[in-house]
């Protein structure tokens, strides 16, 4: 057969299909209809101007069945209520009234907090408000005392900055004590040794101004200021050098900008959309900061829902830092990687990726029993360690002193992987989940390790 008949006969089916696609698009076009109208009706505090915001229609717009969908799905995933309903009703001048009825959610709880894993153990008390002045403002305070990281920590989330849902406000405070242990490299110890076992103080603040343009696009500007104070080691563990020179406290600041494209949705128990983003974090004089290092960040992050309840939630991570102070340090172990000890791996450069798995067990009345199965991998390294072993800021203090076995480049990679299931307990008309239990087992070191968080962690 000739190139001319083989084109001839492909051009031919393309304008075929072509025909029937317009024909079909003319015989069978979406219904549309323009509204002439608004109307909320709300049974709690939410007021009718922010239902209406993070409806994102108004008076002459025009709607189809399909657009229809898409607001009670915007209005399911701010969390603020726990029924909706969205409907229209013919107007005698041909348009249709858009109806938007709503149930709140309780908007605050007082709950406490509890946080159950090897090598992190303790708890504390939580106060949220979801929903301030029924404008979806939010606020919380929380005060917690645990093993390894103690402190004050209040949050302040404005997702509608000036009325406009794309426009979001974030302001936090810290006064913070961690208990910093360094273990022993190695994934495949059963019992890992504490090889130091230092005091960080801190307190700071932070704010982030963020955009969402057209439903998708995120970008955000994030600008925190710390003061970081560090204190001797202890001395009862191998190593008894400082991780950090104790001194007068040092001015940690940064500027973080992140930009990606974001379509995630949770509805109810279940997160559906893509989130793809790439960060940049900077620390130097420039920015006010005694530090000078850098952080680069990849994000990988999906939900995918299937059989209506099940769901299938994938992370990906990559993240690489130069010349990072001991506390900026990247760590894996404990709820970033089960199976391990609480920030049992640091480095430079780490690589992750979870995948779980979330189904229906039960309900009784609006307490839903979920079961979970999960998968944890991840890599962890420093690219690179000073001859003396002694990394140092711009003022020549040592900012970080690695322990003596501590290795450099792929020879002192650790790759750790955990798996395991667990359970979760939601309450339909509570803003927040109540209890998650995981176990999981460690495949490099063979130990199964439990994790328990209630309420809503300091993180």
């Amino acid at each position: 057969m000739s190139r001319s008949v083989v084109a001839a006969v492909f051009v031919g089916a393309m304008a075929l299909l072509w025909g029937q696609a317009a024909r079909a698009q003319e015989v069978d076009p979406e219904p549309t209809q323009v509204v002439g109208e608004v109307v909320v009706n709300e049974t709690g505090r939410t007021t009718a101007a922010t239902i209406q915001g993070y409806a994102r229609v108004d008076e002459g717009d025009a709607l189809t069945q399909a657009d229809l969908l898409k607001v009670e799905r915007r209005l399911t995933a701010t969390g603020l209520f726990q029924d909706v309903r969205v409907r229209t009703e013919p107007m005698a001048d041909g348009r249709v009234r858009l109806v938007l009825e709503v149930e709140d959610k309780a908007s605050w709880v007082i709950a406490p907090t509890f946080a159950l894993s090897s090598s992190n153990v303790g708890g504390g008390v939580l106060y949220a408000e979801n929903n301030l002045w029924g404008r979806s403002k939010k606020f919380a305070v929380a005060a917690q005392v645990s093993t390894a990281e103690s402190g004050l920590f209040m949050g302040y989330l404005d997702p509608n900055l000036f009325g406009l849902p794309q426009l979001k406000l974030s302001l936090e405070g810290q006064l913070r004590s961690d208990r910093v242990e360094e273990y022993r490299p190695g994934a495949t110890q059963s019992s890992p040794e504490v090889a130091r076992r230092t005091r960080l103080n801190s307190a700071s603040i932070a704010g982030e101004l963020g955009v969402m343009l057209f439903e998708r696009v995120r970008a955000a500007a994030k600008y925190r200021l710390m003061l970081i104070d560090a204190r001797p080691p202890s001395q009862d563990t191998p190593v008894t050098e400082p991780a950090f020179e104790p001194g007068p406290s040092q001015r940690d600041t940064s500027l973080r900008l992140m930009v990606g494209i974001d379509t995630r949705q949770t509805l109810h128990a279940v997160m559906e959309g893509l989130n793809l983003e790439a960060s940049y974090e900077l620390s130097s004089p420039s920015v006010w900061s005694e530090f000078q290092y850098r952080k680069f960040g990849l994000l990988y992050r999906h939900g995918l829902r299937f059989f209506e309840e099940h769901n299938l939630v994938l992370r990906a991570e990559a993240a690489l830092g130069t010349d990072l102070p001991f506390q900026q340090e990247l760590v894996l172990g404990g709820n970033s990687l089960r199976g391990f000890l609480h920030r049992q791996f640091r480095g430079d450069t780490r690589l992750s990726f979870t995948a779980e798995y979330h189904f229906p067990l039960f309900t009784i009345r609006s307490l839903a029993f979920r079961g979970v199965g999960f998968s944890d991998t991840g890599l962890m390294l420093w690219r690179s360690i000073p001859e003396d072993r002694q990394l140092r800021d711009v003022t020549g203090r040592v900012v970080r002193g690695y322990l003596p076995d501590a290795k450099a480049g792929l020879d002192g990679a650790t790759l750790a992987q955990g798996v395991g299931a667990g359970l979760r307990l939601y309450l339909r008309n509570v803003v927040l989940p109540l209890v998650g239990v995981d176990v999981a087992y460690g495949v490099n070191s063979g130990e199964l390790r439990f994790y328990l968080v209630a309420g809503v962690t300091s993180s």
